[in-house]
């Protein structure tokens, strides 16, 4: 690998360890927070090593990419110390989407899997499109934080896609692979504390950045939106499912449950280990197999992992009534 993409890597991840050692060490023991502030580590270290990497040119998304970085660091920390409503991170949700896309965070198109490109004819429409796109992922990967290890272990293996397909012909897009590559050594320096057993949390900071990044770098200077929802798709995948319960039971779709896959896995009897590594390769072979297919092969991929999903869920769900039964 050369050198301009493996030192990065070395960087940020040895700054991302280094600093959370330091940061678990006995005299922070008194600091409330310190467990929940794996995710403020992650962006300050995305963010320095971006900026002072020489063979990165600091453009308008970039920009965007990391201003969304630092208001997540300061909004998200503001929810963990104030455990704000639904409406306040809803409002912070939309405001970093918006920052982000102002500043050049999007795509004026997107590819049609049947063939052709669907423009946007309009600002409006792209920022209501991007904007929904965005909550998805801050969301999806939000809602995924709840065992250990399991939303940093999904954003590491959708990292790794988007490194990988920066490097086809027809993208070619070594600044996407440099800053993913800056993301993902940054996350693998937090994952080695978050992996269970957990030292460090990501905290509202850690899950939402999760989120925005994989969103930006989706869209960042062209779009790769079908391959980064195919590797992160079983959190959203479990994002519609959970919003579509909550909605019919006549909840708000907000409101904290144990509706979500991992959480039934948990009820199952698997341990916190074997969700990681399901999620994770799961997240791996799907990543994989978007890089080599086409539009119409990635929605079937999507169909069948859908699906599949679809299956594992209802297995869960009819075990779990059978054992309430009996």
């Amino acid at each position: 690998m050369p050198t301009k993409f493996l030192l990065p890597f070395v960087y940020s991840f040895l700054l991302s360890t280094g600093a959370i050692w330091v940061l678990l060490r006995p005299k922070f023991i008194r600091f409330n927070l310190k467990n929940r502030l794996g995710g403020v580590v992650v962006i300050g270290v995305f963010v320095l090593v971006v900026l002072l990497d020489k063979n990165l040119v600091i453009t308008r998304p970039i920009v965007g990419i990391v201003t969304g970085g630092l208001l997540i660091l300061l909004l998200g920390l503001w929810d963990d110390l104030k455990n704000l409503n639904w409406k306040w991170q809803l409002l912070f949700q939309i405001i970093i989407a918006f920052v982000a896309i102002s500043f050049g965070v999007r795509s004026e198109f997107v590819s049609n899997p049947f063939g052709g490109i669907i423009f946007f004819t309009s600002p409006f429409i792209y920022f209501i499109f991007f904007i929904l796109y965005f909550l998805i992922f801050l969301n999806s990967l939000n809602w995924l934080d709840g065992t250990d290890g399991l939303a940093s272990g999904v954003t590491l293996a959708s990292l790794a896609a988007v490194f990988f397909l920066s490097f086809k012909p027809e993208v070619n897009q070594p600044a996407v692979a440099i800053i993913s590559i800056i993301a993902g050594g940054a996350v693998l320096g937090f994952l080695v504390f978050n992996f269970n057993p957990a030292k460090i949390l990501a905290g509202t900071s850690g899950a939402w950045f999760f989120g925005f990044i994989l969103a930006s770098f989706s869209i960042f200077a062209g779009a790769k939106i079908a391959t980064v929802m195919m590797a992160a798709l079983i959190p959203i995948l479990d994002l519609i499912r959970v919003i579509w319960e909550r909605w019919r039971a006549g909840q708000s779709i907000f409101q904290k449950d144990r509706r979500h896959l991992h959480y039934l896995l948990l009820e199952r009897g698997f341990s916190e280990k074997k969700i990681f590594f399901l999620y994770f390769l799961a997240s791996v072979l799907i990543g994989a197999a978007s890089l080599n297919l086409n539009g119409i092969g990635k929605l079937g991929m999507i169909a069948i992992a859908g699906g599949m999903y679809l299956c594992v869920f209802l297995w869960k769900t009819k075990r779990k009534s059978k054992l309430l039964s009996a």
